[in-house]
């Protein structure tokens, strides 16, 4: 992501220059430096204004002037994060002027910056240092134990509906109606007191061990700094292979929404979600593919999950392998893994939306999912709009938002199909595959 640092005065004279990609021939830098500085100097003088970044085919030059007329210049690949550009050069700039202060001194060139530098472009941009090390297969086991820790949580949020003989699991009835029944028995009133401190803090102490003393916080820090800035997708580049884990993290975590949440389902036509989705009878016909699972064929619980499976598994596999391919680029290979891995996480927000089509929010705000008759005439009311319908959309063209633009980022530059033109046809053919799945496995009677 970075290409080169270079620290300068405005009329040419250099005191710093640093490259961090390797070229096939030297880049001359007193050459570079009198480039630069002519290029600022001349916006400066012609326009009346001073220059801040321009472009090249596959770079971006920021530049940045402090007192004393000198220019901080940093040269970036194209799509990397521009907040993230200007914050490490502002970093920089203020950790020369703490060490060097005003000095001036013709033909000095300051050789020891170079471990300042370094040392804030690795704390700026973390996933660099992530290259050096090597996930153990603890770090595997602590991922997977802080992914079903969540899990947990938000099966206590949410609970969950009957499912193959097992009983409805809820809050209500976990904690409350525990601690009613054994109000007679002190003892037996302070052991439950003790499992349910137990069940709630000790998996968040476990997470917070884990993040300290392993590298499993790595996968969910990229994932925190993916969600709140899309367009530090293009830092997937940079990660090693064990990031590719984050797949299985997003199956669960999404697998959870779906379950507890409480509903998904299809309806065979554009909108891929439906308002009360784990009810019973959404579905016309039940799965009867093969007699190899019988449970399939008496639970639309399972019906509904698959559904839900095979929408993940289309938008994480299938979208990528169509937008890699329709761009036309030699290196489809490389973008089709980083692809997936961005859309792993982007289906995230699709998984949110769960809880706004789910029973338990839909019976939390005063509808009647499990009465159809009553239910059929509250889907048409202003209020179910302004409160279902709504969230519900945000989140879904919130995924596609942010899968589309996390797409473009892990996208060269140049390519011979447009990265927007590709997103596009792409989302069109993963959404045309859905329903003609849909409607082989759940074809209406």
């Amino acid at each position: 992501m970075i290409k080169n640092l270079l620290i300068l005065t405005t009329y040419g004279q250099i005191f710093y220059s640093q490259e961090f990609e390797k070229t096939e021939e030297a880049v001359d830098v007193a050459l570079t430096g009198g480039l630069m500085s002519a290029i600022y100097s001349m916006a400066s003088e012609t326009q009346r204004e001073k220059i801040s970044e321009f472009e090249l085919v596959t770079s971006r030059i920021i530049f940045q002037e402090e007192r004393g007329d000198l220019l901080f210049v940093l040269t970036v690949d194209k799509r990397m994060d521009m907040k993230d550009t200007y914050e490490l050069l502002g970093m920089i700039s203020k950790r020369f002027f703490e060490k060097y202060g005003e000095v001036r001194i013709d033909g000095l060139v300051l050789t020891d910056f170079e471990v300042d530098a370094t040392e804030l472009i690795y704390k700026k941009l973390w996933y660099l240092d992530t290259q050096k090390r090597k996930f153990r297969i603890w770090d595997y086991l602590a991922t997977i134990f802080v992914t079903l820790a969540m899990c947990w949580y938000l099966l206590l949020i949410f609970g969950s509906p009957p499912f193959e003989g097992m009983p409805e699991f809820d809050i209500k009835t976990f904690i409350w109606d525990g601690l009613l029944a054994k109000l007679t028995d002190p003892v037996a009133l302070t052991l439950h007191i003790l499992l349910l401190i137990a069940v709630i803090a000790i998996p968040a102490i476990a997470i917070y061990l884990l993040f300290k003393f392993t590298y499993a916080r790595d996968i969910f820090r990229f994932i925190r700094d993916y969600v709140t800035r899309p367009t530090r997708a293009s830092y997937s580049e940079l990660l090693p292979t064990y990031f590719l884990f984050t797949i299985l993290v997003s199956f669960l975590l999404y697998s959870s929404f779906m379950i507890f949440a409480g509903g998904y389902a299809s309806e065979l036509r554009v909108l891929a979600l439906f308002p009360g989705g784990l009810l019973g009878d959404d579905f016309a016909s039940k799965f009867d593919i093969t007699q190899f699972i019988q449970s399939l064929q008496l639970s639309d619980v399972m019906d509904q999950i698959l559904v839900g499976a095979i929408t993940w598994a289309t938008w994480v596999f299938l979208f990528p392998l169509m937008y890699s391919l329709i761009l036309g680029d030699k290196r489809w290979k490389q973008i089709y893994k980083n692809a997936v891995f961005i859309a792993s996480i982007a289906i995230l927000f699709l998984s949110v939306s769960y809880i706004f089509s789910g029973v338990k929010y839909l019976e939390a705000i005063g509808f009647n999912p499990t009465t159809p008759v009553l239910f059929e005439g509250e889907k048409n009311t202003l209020l179910f709009t302004l409160t279902v319908h709504l969230p519900l959309n945000i989140f879904v063209f919130g995924f596609i938002l942010f899968l589309g633009i996390g797409v473009n980022r892990v996208t060269p530059s140049k390519t011979r199909v447009p990265s927007l033109l590709s997103t596009f046809v792409s989302l069109y053919i993963t959404m045309i595959v859905q329903r003609i799945i849909f409607f082989m496995l759940f074809a209406p009677t």
